[in-house]
């Protein structure tokens, strides 16, 4: 009886409470995950490597510097183009590649020209009401009539 009325106050309190820790827990480990796998790239990272940055450049690795605030990469964005960012920055390795066409086959891959007929259009009778069909007969018997 005790046990009874003690749930019926505060039932829904309790199941509140343990759905949050579980969704607590779920988090904790989604995230905790996500953070070994940055640290994995963080740290299998080396020189030469193509990557891509949060904020959009892809650059390649030339350096990476050990200091007081953790790892710094220098990146070699262009043909005289350096820039230092923090190893969090970086978003991933660039496994991308450079799509090649070549002009030449797609000039010989055009299809011939095909020359279409003409069709011409059919007539379609549209319906017609019952008055316009007694005034047509009219105009037939009088011209029967005429004749």
């Amino acid at each position: 009886m005790l046990l009874e009325s003690f749930f019926q106050s505060y039932g829904l309190i309790i199941i509140l409470l343990v759905a949050f820790a579980l969704i607590m827990l779920y988090y904790f480990f989604r995230n905790k995950k996500f953070q070994q796998t940055e640290f994995d790239f963080q740290n299998s990272l080396k020189v030469g490597d193509k990557v891509k940055t949060y904020s959009g450049f892809y650059g390649v690795v030339e350096k990476i510097t050990e200091t007081t605030d953790g790892k710094v990469v220098t990146l070699k964005l262009g043909e005289n183009s350096f820039i230092d960012v923090d190893i969090r920055a970086l978003m991933g390795i660039d496994y991308k590649e450079l799509v090649v066409e070549n002009p030449v086959e797609k000039i010989e891959e055009q299809p011939e020209q095909v020359e279409l007929e003409k069709v011409e259009p059919e007539t379609i009778e549209e319906p017609k009401f019952e008055e316009e069909e007694q005034a047509e007969k009219k105009t037939k018997r009088t011209t029967k009539k005429s004749e």
